[in-house]
């Protein structure tokens, strides 16, 4: 799965790069006034990728993830304030005891988080980003077709660190890749003490607004 990921990045990253180059053709010089830098600008990206737990949760520690990320800020700033919200699931068929279940197990989590988001560069093809926050996180065990209703739950707060690079196709839409890390996460499901701290690797797909 880690292959996968890495060979569609390197896709996207091609054809972002060839969109990007293709802006940059000569055009017609016009005479205008510069755009102002007053009001609001942002992205809404989308997130499609895998997270990987650490190993208290083997064999079901590599769930697929899909989230979202809005930042915005005044255009003069290169600080953002960053909102985001993340999901991850994963199933699989267990014999031995999977924090108390066996059969057909399943994890799900879910993640909310706040903080902000440094973009040095505005005004180029390839823009790259950090970011950093706390996160609020649900995460259940459970066995069966519906695990979230027949197994455990926890909740927790934790926090994140985030880095990428985005390639603008375009004005508006953006594409590219991002890194994620949670640490500092306990829950306790079925009685047993663990975290839900994970490193994750996304595809990003997304748009800006107010540039």
């Amino acid at each position: 799965m880690k292959g996968a990921i890495k060979a569609f990045v390197l896709a996207f990253g091609l054809v972002a790069a060839c969109g990007a180059v293709a802006q940059e053709e000569p055009e017609a010089v016009e005479t205008h006034a510069p755009p102002s830098e007053d009001g609001m600008t942002g992205n809404t990206q989308f997130f499609i990728g895998q997270a990987w737990l650490q190993d208290q949760w083997k064999p079901i520690d590599e769930p697929a993830s899909f989230g979202f990320e809005v930042d915005f800020g005044p255009k003069k700033s290169l600080v953002h304030v960053a909102l985001g919200f993340n999901l991850a699931w994963d199933d699989q068929h267990v014999s031995a005891p999977f924090f108390g279940e066996t059969g057909h197990v399943g994890v799900g989590f879910a993640e909310f988080s706040a903080g902000f988001l440094f973009e040095p560069v505005k005004k180029a093809p390839v823009r790259p980003y950090f970011g950093g926050g706390i996160v609020r996180t649900f995460a259940g065990v459970g066995s069966g077709s519906d695990f979230w209703s027949g197994g455990d739950s926890d909740q927790t707060f934790g926090f994140y660190g985030n880095a990428g690079i985005f390639f603008k196709v375009g004005d508006v839409f953006n594409i590219g890749f991002d890194g994620r890390i949670v640490r500092g996460t306990k829950v306790t499901i079925a009685g047993i003490e663990t975290d839900v701290d994970y490193e994750q690797a996304s595809l990003l797909l997304g748009f800006s607004w107010g540039h």
